[in-house]
């Protein structure tokens, strides 16, 4: 279970894709276990409703498949503020109910650490300014991924 692994020390600071994210304050070996998004779980229909409410400052609900997401804002970690990239170095797992990262590649000290959102293919198109080279120009998933 990842909560025995050793989990390596973030910084979150101010971020070139988007508000602040979060950095690697050591190096990350490739395929090492980064951090739990955590959060409250919560029903999909609670999720939607939170996914509208204009007054909350973002978007935090992470799905765990289509009946539940975790809510970050929520008694969430760092994890809330990892950025999306195209170009990601990290990747995710869904274990069950909750959603565990890990590091895709090799991590540098310093880098930012983000992960691939692939909103639905087929869902309202969210523009990207991750600023990669391999930019998909939205944070949707591409095609018929599902």
């Amino acid at each position: 279970a990842p909560m025995a692994e050793h989990a390596p020390e973030l910084i979150v600071k101010e971020s070139g894709i988007h508000g602040r994210g979060c950095y690697a304050a050591e190096p990350i070996p490739a395929g090492a276990f980064v951090i739990e998004y955590t959060g409250e779980l919560i029903p999909a229909e609670e999720a939607y409703r939170r996914e509208a409410d204009t007054r909350r400052p973002g978007i935090f609900t992470f799905w765990t498949g289509d009946d539940w997401a975790i809510d970050g804002h929520s008694g969430g970690n760092a994890a809330r503020l990892i950025n999306h990239s195209c170009t990601p170095n990290c990747d995710y797992r869904i274990e069950g109910r909750r959603v565990l990262i890990y590091a895709g590649r090799d991590i540098a000290r310093g880098e930012e650490l983000p992960i691939d959102y692939s909103f639905a293919a087929d869902g309202e198109r969210v523009p990207c300014r991750c600023g990669s080279d391999c930019c998909r120009g939205c944070i949707n998933a591409v095609g018929d991924e599902s």
